[in-house]
């Protein structure tokens, strides 16, 4: 957690060849963009090479026949291909039959795993009769074939030949010779179809969760999806190219992988697309015209491709519904009053909405009609003035939702007939019809629906559906208590839970604040599940506003989720193991003054991590204000992708944080394994942080370290934050220079005051660090004041060694990394969530775990060493192992005339809360 610089290269190599004993990417998800610096290439030719040698080594074993096919030849295994040799293979592969059904990555692949045999002029590659073995492309060099021993052709570099062994070990039907020193790519059946099957099952992983993210495709069943899945073709467009062309008829549609789509009519662009965004549609619908040019722009473009036929196979022609069931959803959300209804309620309003078509010219609103009376969708075709022929409304537009919405709207009416353009289908909603789907009048649904957003933000709620959210609301009572004031006493019958709306409580034993509860934290939950007497008393600390629900009600909605949430809780919060019933495991980690351990309660297999303080060490560095900090702030804390603080403890030598354990890898371990990250796997990291950064910044907390370093991935795939040594409580600014350099906003350096949007500045380089492999600023330099230097006044600039980054992606990076601090949320953290990189994404299922993480670590059974450690408890008084060493070699020394000024600082009793 300190400021120290060190040599750092975050040029991550990749080798997907070697599969980590301790790590297995469960998703299939993460993607590495391809880099061209040609070391990084041949070390993944070689890795890749290497692997494809012990798979076929595997194979030959299980081979009857003594027979090695091209024996004659001296194999290079590393050689390097040109673009020339990747030319001249996949020109081959185009050429015959059984590679036609293959991508352009499978060919790709293919061509990569191939490796060079080499043989002196008369050498036989195979002979006739012999078992098939491999499929070659001629390098160099010249071949004659023969059959019962006569010559019948000569092959020249560029051919290729054998491709029938790639299907089946028949016979050969000829022999070949080498009627030259030749040079020839080969790649054997097993690896082929190996290579193959490896390729199309990552791709059909890919395609099958990018389809989820789909908003066009969502309503979908599973078997659907699926099914689309195992269909969907991908196209690679470079910038400039069309994709579609205006006036064309459509067979196609098109969903955008990645990259920029630019939506032209004529000369004019009416519109941009982006990742999940989709065009097409309509043209393949009614077999017409297309009615806009579609072009790949700042880029290349990646787009999956659903052919007419695939489409009417896979969704029974029920495309039609789910585009207009999405063009109505798309206008409720634009709509500034629609838009505050939760998803259940508009999903009820597609549901009932009218369907009407009308013919061009048609009126579809007379003139002198209340805008009060309907609500009005456009779903295709577009609605104008009949004097003028104006445009009115345009599809994906409401039309009256203004006054709908309103509890006594004013008698407008519209001026004039309003008129389709052409044919065209609209959907209509009467007042009355629309507050029965929603459930009420539309100000007493929003002022609930305000409401229970709040209660969602309790993580014990998270898994409640929009029902029983609606029934919670019903049962919730609002109560408010003054400081001191004594809400629930210790050994006393609780009858409610109670939630914080506003303020504090503390949580104590005796005199003792163990932990402070704060806004939207719980307690008094032990009542409902065991309905025993309450283990601490809670105290209002300030004025403190609560939510109160009564036992008997709680019970009616507590589901599963809630009552394991519940448990996991409270056995943390009960664990009242002494210091000395505390068994080590092993070290698991080493900070600037500390050391953590991975320890158990004697008679308990849980385990967790001891994070360890010598006395000294806070003696000499006068630290004491900062473990104080820390552990009034992790206490604070209670979010599911937070390190928690179980208690705390203190001898003659040291202070002591027990904490949650996360099993698990630093973040940073799994980038250095793995390399880029993709752009959905990239969302899923920052989205995650941007949760917990709105936690403590809503709490005034500012984390201050925020890098790889301190993100932990449990064994679940969801991250953990870790490390509160920096943090502080900060409503407005401060002045402290700490953290990470390289993570560090410019106005943390420059000294003058900075407030929480430094952490959005570390999130920027996070991202970057993700997508581009490397950070933005100081990447491989080990001097601070030059790392400084390049934050301070180096201009943002994306790397040329790799693919282009997202559009929308950078635009968010940019945004992050703004020096000027206030522009960085775009407003706020909500508006930073609304960003159009993050479009369609779901924030509830992340927070609810609901989403597949991209990797999970795999780490074993820690049982075992729990079983090695034979239980064997610690002598706390005793030296730990290598105590001080390794932890002050990295720390600044401090003279003993500072050090004596330092100990006079310290109060005497600064740790009677320990």
């Amino acid at each position: 957690m300190g400021t120290g610089c060190t040599s750092m290269n975050y040029k991550r190599m990749v080798d997907i060849s070697s599969k980590n004993p301790q790590s297995t990417n469960v998703a299939s998800s993460i993607i590495t963009r391809k880099k061209s610096n040609p070391n990084s290439q041949e070390e993944f030719r070689k890795s890749r090479t290497l692997s494809l040698t012990k798979k076929r080594s595997l194979a030959k074993e299980k081979d009857m026949s003594n027979y090695v096919e091209a024996s004659a030849a001296e194999i290079e295994p590393y050689a390097t291909k040109t673009s020339e040799d990747k030319d001249m293979i996949l020109t081959a592969l185009n050429s015959h039959f059984i590679f036609t059904s293959l991508t352009e990555e499978d060919k790709e692949q293919v061509a990569e795993s191939m490796q060079l045999y080499l043989f002196e002029a008369g050498a036989i590659v195979f002979e006739q009769d012999m078992t098939a073995k491999s499929y070659y492309v001629l390098r160099t060099g010249l071949l004659e074939v023969y059959v019962n021993g006569k010559s019948v052709n000569k092959i020249k570099p560029g051919e290729g030949f054998g491709e029938l062994a790639l299907l089946h070990d028949n016979p050969r039907s000829a022999t070949v010779k080498c009627a030259a020193p030749s040079g020839l790519w080969g790649v054997e059946r097993q690896t082929f179809r190996k290579v193959i099957e490896e390729m199309n099952t990552q791709i059909y992983e890919q395609n099958r969760e990018f389809i989820e993210k789909v908003t066009l495709l969502q309503p979908l069943n599973p078997r659907q999806k699926d099914s689309l899945a195992a269909s969907l073709v991908i196209y690679k467009y470079y910038s400039g190219q069309k994709i579609i062309t205006e006036g064309e008829t459509g067979q196609q549609l098109f969903i955008i992988k990645e990259g920029t789509v630019s939506v032209q009519r004529g000369t004019q662009e009416i519109a941009r697309l982006h990742t999940g965004g989709y065009f097409g549609e309509m043209a393949l619908l009614n077999n017409a015209p297309r009615s806009a040019t579609c072009v790949a722009v700042d880029g290349p473009v990646k787009c999956l491709v659903l052919s007419r036929e695939t489409l009417q196979k896979n969704l029974s022609n029920q495309l039609q519904d789910i585009i207009e069931k999405n063009t109505i959803m798309e206008a409720i959300n634009k709509s500034e009053t629609l838009s505050l209804l939760n998803k259940h309620q508009k999903e009820l309003i597609c549901k009932d909405i009218d369907h009407r078509n009308y013919k061009g010219g048609d009126v579809v609103i007379p003139q002198n009609t209340l805008c009060k009376l309907k609500l009005y969708i456009i779903i295709s075709g577009r609605l104008q003035y009949a004097r003028t022929s104006h445009t009115f409304a345009d599809k994906g537009t409401c039309v009256g939702d203004q006054y709908i919405t309103k509890a006594n709207p004013e008698d407008v009416k519209y001026e004039d007939d309003m008129i389709s353009a052409s044919d065209m289908k609209v959907g209509e909603l009467t007042k009355y019809k629309f507050e029965v789907s929603i459930g009420g009048k539309y100000e007493d649904v929003v002022k609930e629906n305000a409401a229970t957003n709040i209660l969602r933000k309790v993580f014990l709620f998270k898994t409640l559906d929009s029902s029983q959210m609606k029934e919670l609301f019903s049962i919730i009572n609002t109560e408010k208590f003054s400081d001191g004031e004594i809400i629930l006493r210790e050994k006393s019958q609780s009858q409610h839970v109670f939630i914080v709306k506003r303020g504090k409580v503390d949580i104590c034993k005796g005199d003792t604040v163990i932990r402070t509860v704060t806004k939207h934290d719980y307690f008094g939950e032990r009542g409902i599940l065991f309905e025993s007497a309450a283990s601490a008393t809670c105290r209002a600390n300030g004025s403190v506003t609560l939510w109160v629900i009564n036992n008997n009600d709680f019970i009616n909605i507590l589901n599963e989720n809630m009552r394991k949430q519940l448990l996991h809780r409270i056995n943390m919060w009960d664990e009242r193991s002494e210091l000395e019933d505390l068994a080590i495991v092993r070290p698991i980690g080493k900070g600037m003054f500390s050391k953590v351990y991975l320890v158990h309660p004697r008679d308990s297999k849980t385990l967790y991590a001891l994070k360890v303080v010598e006395r000294k060490i806070i003696e000499k560095f006068a630290i004491q204000e900062q473990l104080l900090l820390e552990k009034h702030i992790i206490s604070l804390i209670d979010h599911p992708f937070v390190v928690k603080l179980i208690r705390t403890y203190k001898d003659y030598k040291r202070i002591y944080f027990l904490l949650e354990y996360v099993k698990g890898m630093q973040l940073n371990d799994i980038l250095m394994r793995i390399g880029l990250l993709s752009n959905s796997d990239t969302q899923f990291y920052i989205g995650s942080l941007i949760l917990i950064i709105q936690y403590l910044h809503e709490r005034d907390i500012i984390y201050r370290d925020l890098k790889p370093e301190n993100i932990m991935i449990g064994d679940n795939g969801f991250i953990k934050l870790i490390d509160f040594g920096t943090a502080k409580i900060v409503p407005s600014r401060t002045y402290t220079l700490v953290g990470t350099p390289q993570y560090m906003a410019p106005e943390v350096i420059v000294g003058k005051g900075y407030n929480k949007n430094a952490d959005l500045w570390s999130l920027g380089v996070c991202m970057y660090e993700c997508l581009c492999g490397r950070i933005p600023f100081g990447n491989e330099e080990p001097d601070c004041y030059k790392v400084y230097e390049e934050i301070l006044e180096k201009e943002l600039e994306w790397p040329d060694d790799i693919d282009p980054i997202n559009e929308a992606a950078k635009a968010l990076i940019e945004q992050l990394l703004s020096r000027y601090a206030e522009s960085r949320a775009g407003g706020s953290i909500d508006n930073l969530k609304k960003h159009e990189w993050f479009t369609g994404y779901d924030w509830d299922n992340l927070i609810n775990e609901a989403i597949i993480p991209p990797y999970t670590p795999d780490l074993g059974d820690s049982s075992e060493d729990i079983e090695n450690n034979g239980g064997h408890v610690y002598m706390w008084d005793a030296p730990l192992d290598n105590e001080s060493q390794g932890t002050e070699e990295s720390l600044p020394d401090v003279s003993d005339a500072d050090l004596e000024a330092y100990k006079k600082s310290i109060p005497q009793n600064w740790d009677e809360n320990f």
